[in-house]
């Protein structure tokens, strides 16, 4: 007798760009990069769309550029703790969370091209792959959403297959209680 093989559940997801969507950004109150955990303000409306999108049996990555990294700015450590503080205040909402550390004007030519600096799709391929092993879980781009605030995250949501919100007007729903 042949095992019946499970269907992976389907499951909507949503992208998240973080600074500027999530947390404070440059453009935002803070009005400079986050370099580190020190840095971290997140923004209660995202937490509480989150939340909603959760309750609808959604996962939640955050999709970020780093680019501090390749240029000096800050370090790999320094970013991965302004993550976890990032997730500590998002009430440990996101089911991944993935960087790029590239920069095209980097000094080092290696830092410079990658596959994952948005607005390449490259960090919601992984992560989605990454989350369906894990899961057992699939991800159509029909139900997908990426939410961000500038214009690399549009496109990036245009070449992964995905609609696009953009941050303000996401966050401005969590006042509708819907």
């Amino acid at each position: 007798m042949i095992p019946a093989v499970r269907e992976p559940r389907v499951t909507p997801l949503l992208c998240l760009d973080l600074d500027g969507t999530v947390r404070q950004g440059k453009d935002d109150p803070l009005g400079r990069f986050v370099n580190g955990p020190g840095d971290v303000v997140v923004f209660p409306e995202a937490v509480e769309m989150m939340r909603r999108w959760k309750k609808g049996g959604g996962r939640i990555i955050a999709i970020s550029n780093q680019g501090g990294i390749a240029m000096g700015h800050t370090t790999n450590e320094l970013v991965s703790a302004a993550m976890m503080e990032t997730y500590k205040q998002a009430e440990e909402l996101f089911d991944k969370m993935c960087w790029c550390s590239h920069h095209p004007q980097a000094p080092d030519p290696e830092e410079q091209r990658c596959w994952c600096r948005k607005p390449s799709p490259g960090l919601i391929i992984e992560a989605a792959s990454d989350l369906s092993a894990y899961y057992g879980e699939r991800y159509p781009c029909r139900l997908g959403l990426m939410v961000g605030d500038r214009p690399e995250d549009e496109e990036c949501a245009r070449l992964a297959g995905l609609d696009f919100q953009w941050a303000h007007d996401w966050r401005s729903l969590a006042a509708l209680g819907a």
